[in-house]
């Protein structure tokens, strides 16, 4: 039994190892004439216009358009993601600090022990003039 499940392993690793391969080499053929035309209005130098070059040029064109996925890849594949990140933790700081319920816990805890006091107040008030009349 574990013989024929180390064997089908294999098989799966060489199966994805081939599509990697097959994608590579996809990847690195020449773009279409139509693509090409489409990347020289664009700017890209001739050499550099293969199917690679196609996809990154769709991803662009995507975020362009307003695709906020497409943005965030651009910025992940361009290495921006950790300065959005850091931005993002700095605002959730920010907000924390300037959070008008930080002094509101202190508020709180002082107005219920003046209320405790009233209470204390007002139990001990009346039996101390039942006492003294």
């Amino acid at each position: 039994m574990g013989r024929k499940g180390g064997k089908a392993s294999g098989k799966a690793r060489r199966r994805k190892k081939d599509i990697k391969q097959k994608m590579k080499l996809l990847l690195s053929l020449p773009a279409t004439a139509n693509d090409r035309e489409e990347l020289a209005v664009m700017g890209v130098d001739p050499d550099d216009m293969d199917n690679e070059m196609v996809l990154v040029k769709s991803l662009f064109l995507a975020a362009a358009d307003g695709d906020t996925r497409a943005f965030d890849r651009i910025m992940d594949l361009v290495g921006k993601t950790v300065a959005r990140e850091e931005l993002a933790i700095k605002k959730e700081e920010l907000k924390k600090k300037t959070t008008p319920s930080n002094g509101a816990l202190e508020d709180l805890i002082v107005g219920l022990q003046e209320d405790n006091d009233d209470l204390h107040a007002q139990t001990t008030g009346p039996h101390d003039a039942l006492e003294t009349e």
